[in-house]
């Protein structure tokens, strides 16, 4: 089987597959997922769906990029983040060309650096403007301190998890529908 590594950042899962894919002894497809089981009880690999009109174009097996999408902000912790005005609404868009995340917390505008290397992702030290608002401040500060916190990444569909260091999910942000401009 030929493979091509476009676009791929180092993933030890897909090196693995292409290593075991001559010990695949059967296959079930179920509820639209398709299992792969490997000899000896060796394991098993589920693959689902792509999302409609989408290939897999990103780390996380997403079809949504992680770089040039405008990521709105949807939940700090545990908490769900509901914006009043979505103008104003926290989001994020990583520019790959210059390493430079730029968004918005919510009331004001914030840019700073950021560091990739496949599912790991750290934000550097965050400037913003220094508006005051009558909402969204509380928001906006702990946006700033959960990004300070961010190590790892993932992408399940049009949704972004950020995590700290031991895995807890630090912010999920969603796809706002619209790309940056290139």
């Amino acid at each position: 089987m030929g493979l091509t590594r476009m676009m791929c950042p180092p993933a030890a899962l897909s090196d693995n597959i292409v290593k075991q894919w001559e010990h695949v002894r059967s296959y079930v497809v179920k509820d639209g997922h398709l299992y792969l089981s490997l000899m000896a009880d060796g394991g098993t690999y589920e693959f689902e769906p792509l999302p409609p009109g989408g290939s897999d174009a990103g780390a996380g097996g997403s079809a949504t990029p992680l770089e040039k999408t405008d990521w709105r902000l949807i939940r700090l912790g545990d908490a769900t983040v509901t914006g009043a005005d979505p103008q104003r609404a926290p989001n994020l868009v990583l520019d790959p060309a210059t390493l430079r995340v730029s968004g918005s917390g919510g009331c004001n505008r914030l840019s700073g650096g950021y560091e990739l290397k496949g599912d790991q992702l750290t934000f550097g030290r965050m400037a913003s403007t220094m508006m005051a608002c009558l909402s969204g401040m509380e928001t906006e500060q702990k946006f700033l301190a959960a990004l300070g916190h961010v190590k790892r990444w993932r992408i399940a569909g049009r949704q972004l998890e950020l995590m700290d260091d031991s895995g807890a999910v630090a912010a999920v942000l969603e796809a706002g529908g619209a790309k940056a401009a290139e």
